[in-house]
């Protein structure tokens, strides 16, 4: 390979023989990329000869260069290697039992995902550019590629997948910072989760409505209430990639911060009645919105190992959801007091849990990794609450669930299927500034990857 290619020129590493025949991964500049079959690879194998962490491979924009991690050896043109370089005339590089090539570069104007394909130049992120501006977020580049990010979800998995899925954020699975994957994570373990949960919550229903025993009431109800918002945090810890906070600890966070923000927002509405015969109902995107994020910010803040956007991310979709989950129960609880019908509870239930992911979860979402982006690998301090970009983003989410709220529909569009079509916007430019959060979360790590390379020894 010419030493002098630029550092837009991209290679593909294509496997054309062995069970992976058929996968491409693009390698792009200063990405350090993981390959093997476990989940916390940059881009997953199936071979079955390959192991969990196999094979690290770096493209420094000169250089291609490969190394074996542990004893896994690696055959370069029939030779067993640990280590070596690639080019696009150095033959066939043999992984498992399946055989790769390194083919020409691509013109430096094509655009790619890492390991996830090709978008097209003018993606359909390019007319919400307004959205992120008026956030203060990074727009999503024109590589961004929402159908390769979610191309995985039917994917075939064994038992044993889904085991060593969960296993990641622990002490002995954190990833170092080298072997962090920054490129778009491909998440697909919280379509399992949605698909179990709501299948639980069919045979639930079934119960009630089939054979009218009201015991399983309860217990329709509480699934209800956590199925679609526990699988939307799933979703919020899979794109976690530096993989250093585990499930345990997501779990723990959803409860524990569920009912603190429920207690700390009932405080709050204790103490400011003037804001609801004021805004009414619309008061909740101040008053909630202030004690989720405070929530966060007690439970997390000092916790100095989790120093990333997409940490921050994470706890705000835990302390969400948990909020989300209890008051959806409780909503449909007091339907169920009201008129005794279980009808109606359900309806609540199942009206909440479609709109959960674009609510609750993805606000808190949001203002944390405000703050997160701000503090990175510092120590927080209240000071960075007056920073004009967090307050940016906190205003933004403030005024979306005071819209939510609020008693209008959008003149001369009807609701779909008794769901507000304003909901569904809001929900959507929600997701554009958490997309973007994403991004900007893994340029942060890609550039700790830089600096940490570039220091001496």
């Amino acid at each position: 390979m010419n030493p002098s290619a630029s550092l837009s020129d991209l290679y593909s590493f294509q496997c054309y023989a062995g069970p992976d025949a058929g996968k491409t991964i693009v390698l792009t500049p200063n990405l350090r990329l993981l390959l093997g079959t476990g989940s916390q690879s940059s881009y997953m194998l199936t071979d079955p000869n390959v192991s969990d962490q196999h094979l690290m491979v770096f493209f420094d924009g000169a250089r291609i260069r490969f190394e074996a991690i542990g004893n896994q050896p690696i055959g370069l043109n029939g030779t067993s290697v640990m280590a070596g370089e690639l080019s696009t005339e150095s033959g066939d590089l043999q992984i498992g039992s399946s055989r790769w090539r390194l083919q020409r570069p691509m013109p430096a104007g094509s655009r790619f995902s890492p390991g996830v394909g090709s978008a097209p130049e003018h993606s359909f992120t390019n007319q919400f550019r307004r959205i992120s501006n008026i956030a203060g977020v990074d727009s999503l580049d024109n590589d961004f590629n929402l159908k390769a990010i979610f191309s995985r979800i039917g994917e075939k998995r064994t038992d044993a997948d889904i085991e060593r899925a969960f296993t990641v954020g622990t002490y002995d699975t954190t990833p170092p910072l080298a072997s962090i994957a920054a490129n778009w994570p491909q998440p697909w373990l919280f379509g399992r989760i949605a698909v179990i949960s709501l299948l639980v919550f069919w045979g639930l229903y079934v119960g009630v409505a089939q054979f009218g025993n009201i015991i399983v009431v309860p217990g329709l109800l509480f699934v209800g209430a956590f199925a679609v918002p526990f699988a939307c945090l799933i979703f919020f810890w899979e794109m976690n990639a530096p993989q250093n906070v585990s499930l345990y600890q997501t779990v723990k966070l959803l409860f524990t911060g569920g009912i603190l923000s429920i207690l700390i927002s009932l405080l709050f509405f204790s103490n400011t009645e003037f804001l609801s015969s004021w805004l009414g109902a619309s008061s909740a995107g101040i008053v909630e919105e202030s004690g989720k994020l405070l929530t966060v910010l007690a439970l997390m803040r000092h916790k100095r190992q989790y120093p990333w956007i997409l940490n921050g991310l994470l706890f705000g979709a835990a302390v969400g959801t948990g909020f989300a989950a209890f008051e959806s129960a409780g909503y449909a609880f007091v339907a169920l007091l009201a008129d005794g019908s279980v009808s109606d509870a359900l309806g609540s239930i199942v009206l909440r849990g479609i709109l959960a992911p674009f609510g609750h979860v993805i606000w808190t979402a949001i203002t944390a990794a405000a703050v997160w982006r701000l503090k990175g690998f510092g120590e927080f301090k209240w000071e960075l609450l007056q920073e004009k970009s967090f307050i940016r983003l906190l205003i933004v989410v403030m005024t979306m669930h005071m819209l939510w709220n609020a008693d209008f529909s959008l003149p001369l569009v009807p609701t779909l299927f008794g769901i507000q079509v304003k909901h569904l916007l809001l929900g959507l430019i929600g997701w554009i500034i958490v997309l973007s959060l994403i991004q900007e979360g893994l340029k942060q790590i890609k550039t700790a990857q830089t600096e940490r390379m570039s220091r001496p020894y």
